[in-house]
């Protein structure tokens, strides 16, 4: 007898044919409540105006779609069938429980095909404030245009229903400055990361501690230095003078010529040439006393190209900083000449300690910037305001660099050194973040005005050099969404409690047989010429 073999299930089954789903013909399915049509209408028109590369985009959106006589639900469900986006417009009446009904069964279908929108298909695009929105919802990233961030979440959503690639965060501090000059996360005082995981896609913009040279001097002069200054050794080579020799040179010019308070130009000696902001082709130049009139290059060079070569770059920031310091100077600060040229500190007010007014935004507050420490009735040593100011090259740009600190002096001006003085140091400027910081850049950017409106005006020699009052800034991408503050608003508020904080810092000065530290946690490095000519 043979055996039939059984059947299995499905074993005979012809296979079953899905037909793919039809290609989209719109962009985005824009699901609102009717009382919310004047919002969607701005959307849809917005979406279908903008501009980009390639076809343009199309929106479904009822009342254009749907004509007398139609059936409703079926073309409501084409609609939704043949969009490649479904936007949620969500406000408190999209959510409504006594509603028609018809969002609900729009954005449940839409959830039905894919639970947890591993496709990106759902769009949550909160129009309004939601005090409920449904949980199967919720861990949705929603785009806002509530209000005024109605421009960035329409650039948000367009971004998406064109497909353009969307930027990844990065979880540390890079690069310097981009092409285009802006700052890029680096060069910075203040410290902030962005989160590991996903932050939202809005822009942020961080203060740092570089103000841009709008306008730098135009020219930089230079002439042969004169004959008679040039000699010749008894071997044949040739001897050139030291530069305080030609300071002196020009001291004694200008007291022949009359000149109550003689000054030093600021210049550099490479080779047998001089270099200088100063103009240098008539017996009036402030350096004619040293070099040949009569030989001066003639037209100067155009800074612009003087920066494109290292050798000149290296020379036209060199005398930037030596401007920059006599203008300091002329602020009523003293150089460190125990460091580095480039940092300054200020003197006590007629023995006393020295208090400041300024405006960090809108109101003015007081703070001392210089004071005496007096422990067994004596002055035990003097806490002052201090930064490392000087000029750098980044990005195809100059800047003016802050870099905040403290500094202590026996009396008031001769600079007070030792492995006590870095704690201190470090003791205060280790915990300053942010607010703090950007308070002090602001405040050096007031010192540098010098009680002048507009921008920072220097004189270059000749020239003048333009500084903004506004710090360069960084942009990120990525952050957190409805946690952007308005920093100058708050730094109005804080900077009182912030002076209070350093007027009531208490200094314990002890000796130690440790190893020294630096005196400063964020101190630059030497300038690329050490400078001590007298304004």
């Amino acid at each position: 007898m043979q055996l039939k073999r059984r059947a299995q299930p499905g074993m005979y089954r012809r296979p079953v044919q899905v037909e793919a789903p039809p290609p989209a013909t719109r962009d985005a399915f824009l699901s609102h409540r009717s009382v919310d049509k004047d919002t969607v209408r701005r959307l849809a028109a917005d979406i279908e105006s903008a501009a980009g590369p390639g076809r343009r985009l199309k929106a479904w959106l009822d009342e254009a779609e749907i004509r007398p006589g139609q059936s409703i639900p079926a073309e409501v469900n084409r609609g939704l069938e043949n969009s490649k986006f479904i936007a949620l417009i969500m406000t408190p009446a999209y959510f409504d429980p006594n509603s028609s009904g018809w969002t609900d069964a729009e954005w449940h279908a839409a959830l039905h095909t894919d639970p947890d929108n591993r496709r990106g298909r759902i769009i949550p695009v909160l129009a309004a404030d939601c005090p409920y929105i449904p949980m199967l919802l919720r861990h949705l990233l929603a785009i806002d245009i509530r209000g005024n961030n109605y421009n960035r979440g329409l650039d948000q959503l367009l971004s998406i229903l064109r497909g353009d690639q969307q930027p990844r965060p990065v979880a540390y501090r890079g690069q310097l400055i981009r092409s285009s000059g802006r700052v890029d996360r680096a060069t910075l005082v203040a410290e902030r990361a962005v989160p590991d995981g996903d932050p939202d896609a809005v822009v942020e913009r961080l203060s740092c501690n570089l103000l841009p040279i709008e306008r730098p001097p135009a020219y930089l002069y230079s002439a042969p230095l004169r004959a008679d200054l040039v000699t010749r050794r008894a071997d044949g080579t040739t001897r050139l003078p030291l530069k305080a020799e030609l300071r002196e040179r020009i001291r004694q010019a200008q007291l022949t010529a009359g000149v109550d308070r003689p000054w030093t130009p600021a210049f550099r000696l490479v080779s047998d040439r001089v270099y200088s902001f100063h103009e240098m082709g008539s017996d009036e130049s402030a350096l004619s006393a040293i070099v040949d009139t009569d030989r001066a290059d003639d037209p100067p060079s155009d800074l612009r190209d003087c920066l494109q070569t290292e050798e000149q770059r290296k020379l036209v920031i060199s005398l930037l900083n030596m401007s920059l310091s006599r203008h300091l100077r002329r602020c009523g600060l003293l150089a460190d000449d125990t460091k580095a040229s480039n940092r300054f500190f200020f003197p006590p007010k007629d023995g006393q300690q020295n208090q400041v007014h300024w405006r960090p935004f809108k109101k003015t507050v007081i703070r001392t910037v210089a004071k005496p420490y007096v422990e067994d009735g004596r002055t035990a040593f003097w806490l002052h305001q201090a930064a490392y100011i000087k000029v750098v090259f980044l990005g195809q740009r100059l800047f003016v660099q802050i870099t905040p600190t403290w500094l202590l002096t026996e009396d008031g001006a001769r600079v007070k050194g030792g492995p006590e003085v870095g704690r201190v140091v470090i003791q205060w400027t280790g915990r300053e973040r942010n607010l703090s910081v950007l308070y002090h850049v602001r405040f050096w950017t007031g010192v540098l005005r010098n009680g002048r409106q507009g921008p920072i005006s220097i004189w270059v020699g000749d020239q003048s050099a333009e500084v903004a009052t506004v710090p360069a800034f960084v942009e990120l991408q990525h952050g957190i969404r409805h946690d952007q503050k308005d920093l100058l608003q708050a730094l109005d508020e804080l900077a009182p409690a912030i002076a209070s904080m350093e007027d009531e810092a208490e200094v314990q000065t002890r000796t130690t047989s440790e190893e020294p530290v630096e005196t400063s946690p964020t101190e630059p490095e030497a300038a690329t010429e050490e400078e001590s000519d007298d304004p």
